[in-house]
């Protein structure tokens, strides 16, 4: 069963804005480690930089209002593996799904050439 559900958008121009205002101070601000490793890692930083922010606002929608402030941008990690994308549950996440009765998130990321959307599902315990 789903208990949210969550869709955002970013346009890839407008992270590269905030990494150029922001510099490092927006990036370890937003992204964890391990996200800024593989994202700089890639050909195109700023398209996973972009999928990534999406992916965590869509994440905080499917778990409602509130859980950004609880979590913070670097409380939701992006990872890939050989399964695909996912959402890595540490601690602070862990508590707030149990709370809210959630087993898992799903994610789902797509591009194009100007934008990043993310999909994010928060499913209830079986």
């Amino acid at each position: 069963m789903i208990i949210g559900v969550g869709v955002d958008t970013v346009s890839i121009s407008r992270v590269m804005r905030a990494v150029e205002k922001g510099g490092d101070r927006f990036l370890q601000r937003v992204f964890t480690e391990r996200e800024l490793e593989y994202c700089f890692k890639s050909g195109h930083p700023y398209e996973r930089l972009a999928a990534r922010f999406a992916a965590k606002e869509a994440v905080f929608k499917a778990l409602g209002y509130g859980s950004r402030r609880r979590l913070g941008w670097r409380g939701v990690e992006i990872a890939v593996d050989d399964s695909g994308v996912k959402v890595v549950v540490n601690n602070m996440l862990l508590k707030l799904l149990k709370e809210k009765g959630a087993k898992s998130i799903l994610i789902s990321l797509s591009h194009d050439r100007t934008s990043d959307i993310a999909i994010a599902v928060a499913m209830l315990l079986g």
